[in-house]
């Protein structure tokens, strides 16, 4: 009879393929060097394969080791997520559930959401990730998460989405701004000022990026800033304008700016949930999103631009 392959190697395995390093892979699983490379060892017997390539700075993975990390990451995930779920069962909650979200909705429907479910279902550990779109995306494919409230961007046969609702764009300014007397602000008018606005891989820049090279506006200064807190700041005290999400507005401080929608191209974003279709859904989950549609569905249509 074969010798059935042991749990702690396969951790071990895929800890060194991580980190590239036999050394920090023991570190990791709490071993002495000579014990890890013994397991290693032992492994690679009982599969009759060579995982690793070794060499004196770092270990590569073999196209056999390659093919193994592809078959044992998601069922050794799935076990450290059933070992979590029953750890919280023995605590007596009913479950832990995490979920990524963009910055730029996570101090609003994110923060609502966690404070309902606080609220209402104590029992269950709530965790939110604020993420860019595109590492959040690559945390719902990795099992990283549960799931993402985010933007669909690629296409995958194991990757849901469940639209949610559209956030336009819109440009904030001054309080004192001639654009306030206009009941929308065209790409033309936005020519003229300098912009402020969020990092080159926001999601919101790229949309504002394809927008202006759609129009052909011409190139103007920008002001590049993380937070969207600094984007109001700069944009209450005239140093130029900024394009937000419509829906982040109520979370910030509004009292010496004010915004209006951007004409055609009109620049929005289609907000949803993002699942990995092979991960099932437990019961934490479900009430998670649930109070996500919720607050989803309460934000629809809150912001419109005063006369």
């Amino acid at each position: 009879m074969p010798n059935k392959l042991k749990l702690r190697q396969l951790e071990g395995f895929v800890a060194a393929a991580d980190l590239g390093s036999f050394a920090l892979a023991a570190s990791h699983m709490a071993m002495s060097p000579p014990a890890f490379s013994q397991a290693i060892r032992e492994l690679e017997a009982t599969l009759g394969v060579a995982l690793f390539d070794r060499t004196t700075r770092r270990v590569d993975l073999t196209p056999a080791g390659q093919q193994l990390l592809h078959s044992v990451r998601r069922p050794l995930q799935d076990l450290d997520h059933a070992h979590e779920e029953m750890r919280a069962l023995a605590l007596g909650h009913r479950g832990r559930v995490a979920f990524s979200i963009l910055h730029s909705l996570a101090f609003g429907i994110g923060t609502r959401a966690l404070a309902a479910l606080r609220e209402r279902h104590a029992s269950i550990s709530v965790q939110m990730i604020e993420d860019q779109n595109d590492v959040l995306v690559e945390r719902v494919m990795n099992r990283e998460v549960d799931f993402g409230v985010g933007m669909f961007t690629h296409a995958s046969d194991d990757l849901s989405f469940e639209p949610l609702f559209v956030d336009e764009l819109v440009a904030v300014f001054a309080a004192g701004h001639a654009l306030r007397k206009s009941r929308q602000v065209e790409w033309a008018e936005l020519a003229a000022h300098p912009l402020i606005l969020l990092p080159q891989k926001s999601s919101v820049r790229r949309l504002v990026e394809a927008s202006i090279l759609v129009t052909g506006m011409p190139r103007q200064p920008v002001h590049e800033v993380v937070s969207m807190v600094t984007a109001i700041n700069m944009a209450s005290a005239r140093l130029g304008i900024t394009i937000l999400p419509a829906l982040s507005l109520p979370s910030l401080n509004m009292r010496k700016v004010a915004y209006r929608p951007i004409g055609e191209p009109k620049p929005y974003r289609q907000i949803g949930i993002l699942r990995k279709l092979s991960r099932p859904v437990l019961e934490a989950e479900r009430v998670a999103l649930a109070q996500i549609r919720r607050e989803a569905r309460d934000a629809e249509g809150v912001l419109h631009p005063p006369p």
